[in-house]
């Protein structure tokens, strides 16, 4: 695939990530795990996610970007509400700083981009799945933690 091609399938991606996320849903733990590993594995297996002529920068880059598709995806974690219905099921929505906590990652994203490219790094844009898988993967793992701590079947809310 071309660099067009990814760029569209993640932003298509995205948005249904934003549209899923704002939207009130059950929280099936094995669900929240597919589309990161669809993702990663894609990422992956594209290639491009280090420029041999520029290896240790390259790996400095992407390990900068590993840590901050970390740390959004923690934040972007407790800003999903959680609640038990009635039936103890345990459902999730994003909330308006889950926008905003994703316009952020987005930006950061946009910003390491903008660092290698102006460092002379010639990266496939692949790089922009496996951040997308990582920062999923980890506010997934995350609210299904927060979701755990709820426990019991009574009804509980726990909002950021």
């Amino acid at each position: 695939m071309n660099t067009a091609d990814n760029v569209l399938i993640a932003l298509a991606v995205l948005a249904l990530v934003l549209y899923r996320q704002l939207r009130a849903r059950p929280v099936g733990e094995r669900r929240l795990y597919t589309l990161p590993a669809v993702l990663a594995v894609i990422g992956i297996a594209q290639g491009g996610l280090l420029d041999d002529a520029h290896a240790a920068l390259s790996v400095a880059l992407l390990a900068a970007e590993a840590v901050a598709a970390v740390a959004f995806g923690a934040l972007r974690a407790v800003t999903v509400r959680l609640w038990r219905e009635k039936d103890g099921e345990l459902w999730r929505r994003g909330t308006g700083w889950t926008v905003a906590a994703w316009l952020v990652s987005i930006l950061s994203r946009v910003g390491f981009l903008a660092a290698g490219h102006a460092l002379g790094l010639k990266l496939g844009s692949s790089v922009f799945l496996v951040f997308l898988a990582l920062t999923l993967i980890v506010q997934n793992l995350l609210v299904a933690w927060r979701g755990r701590r709820i426990g019991g079947t009574a009804p509980a809310s726990v909002a950021p």
